[in-house]
């Protein structure tokens, strides 16, 4: 069995704590394919419509079938057109958007020799943790009696309304939540080619959302907040005076692994050529805090959790508070994907770690990338961004008698 585990996310904070090969037999679809012409995005949960689909719902606990979600699925598995691709994470905000589904939506791959991917479910129940989650796949059979599989799901944290999906050029949609958990909520709206806005959201209450005012795609985020820790709601795309885009090519799976070194590297000139594009200054190096973001992405790999606070660790800002003084404010990014640039990809189509990226108050930067500890295939690169403000002053470390 050869398996990709792709698409990996965590929440942004921000505050000081705050394989086989053959000609293709059929494409199948226990959604019965892909939503058409969708109007508005919404949740659009519906009884298991097929077997597999059946199967997918008893093997995961407080699962709903969602169709928008089986769309996407079924949208992604028609650009592989061999087991070799990979699902890029443009290609899966894409997919979701074209197919109007409002969750936070991860994705999987995996070949199997015709049985259902088992091994997929299981790195499902390990990230659910027990809760709500919408669920969707499609499967695609070859020649050769290997059957490729595409399986989606998001974590069922709020309901919403459903909202259009196309919009005229100067107008404005309703957005209207119920929570489902305690707690307050942040709406990010990201345009085409303005920085980020920051909203509040209140359960129950409608808010109109305006700006419209530029064609192209308006990103939308909800993070749920609880006690000071965030956590991704939705995630979704609404269109000004446009269309979704056609479903990008899937590029090659990578044939080596990254290096964590070149790619911190990489990201940095990224960064600050991003924040250049925006009119920001460039942030700069500290070096200080590389110890803990490289410590903190090591960690992750060998977890395969994305997070910002590790168990028995915490968080960056925890450790280096620690052994520095004064303390700084940490703006904080975490992604796992093959690739720098995918990772990065990840964290520019999310509101909220874009306006981490974008932080105008943050004069530096630690970043730190790590391998996860594989051998039966490419390693993923998990990496950790640092964004950092300096109120009191550049922190200075603690020597070690006063600690």
């Amino acid at each position: 069995m050869n398996w990709l585990w792709f698409a990996m996310l965590a929440c942004a904070t921000s505050g000081p704590a705050r394989r086989a090969s053959g000609p293709v037999a059929g494409v199948h679809s226990a959604s019965g394919g892909a939503v058409k012409r969708v109007a508005t995005v919404a949740y659009r949960p519906i009884e298991p419509p097929g077997e597999d689909a059946a199967w997918l719902v008893a093997a995961v606990p407080q699962s709903t079938w969602d169709q928008a979600l089986a769309g996407a699925a079924v949208e992604l598995i028609g650009t592989l057109r061999s087991p070799g691709r990979m699902m890029s994470p443009g290609a899966m905000a894409t997919a979701t958007a074209r197919t109007g589904f409002p969750g936070t939506a991860r994705f999987g791959k995996t070949i199997t020799t015709g049985g259902p991917p088992a091994e997929l479910v299981d790195n499902i129940l390990g990230t659910s943790g027990g809760r709500a989650v919408d669920v969707g796949l499609a499967k695609r059979a070859f020649g050769d009696g290997t059957v490729l599989w595409v399986l989606a799901w998001a974590p069922h944290i709020v309901d919403m309304d459903p909202v259009p999906r196309s919009v005229n050029l100067d107008s404005s949609v309703m957005l209207r939540i119920d929570r489902l958990t305690d707690g307050d909520a942040r709406l990010f709206v990201a345009p085409p080619d303005a920085p980020v806005r920051e909203l509040s959201l209140t359960s129950g209450i409608a808010r109109w959302v305006g700006g419209f005012d530029v064609p192209g795609e308006y990103r939308f985020e909800v993070v749920s907040e609880d006690d000071g820790m965030g956590e991704l709601a939705l995630l979704f795309s609404v269109f000004a005076d446009q269309q979704p885009r056609a479903m990008p090519r899937a590029p090659e799976i990578p044939t080596e692994s990254a290096d964590p070194r070149k790619a911190e590297a990489w990201l940095f000139d990224r960064l600050n050529a991003m924040r250049t594009d925006h009119g920001l200054h460039p942030v700069k190096l500290f070096p200080l805090f590389d110890q803990f973001t490289r410590e903190h992405s090591a960690l992750m790999g060998h977890a395969g959790l994305v997070a910002h606070s590790l168990p028995r660790y915490g968080t960056v800002a925890d450790r280096a508070g620690n052994v520095t003084h004064p303390r700084a404010k940490h703006y904080q990014n975490v992604a796992a994907a093959p690739t720098a640039s995918d990772a990065l990809r990840m964290v520019v189509l999310s509101p909220a770690h874009l306006q981490n990226l974008l932080c105008e108050s943050c004069t530096h930067v630690s970043i730190g990338a790590s391998l996860e500890p594989v051998l039966d295939r490419i390693p993923r690169l998990f990496v950790t961004w640092e964004l950092l403000e300096f109120p009191l002053g550049a922190p200075k470390e603690i020597d070690h008698y006063n600690r």
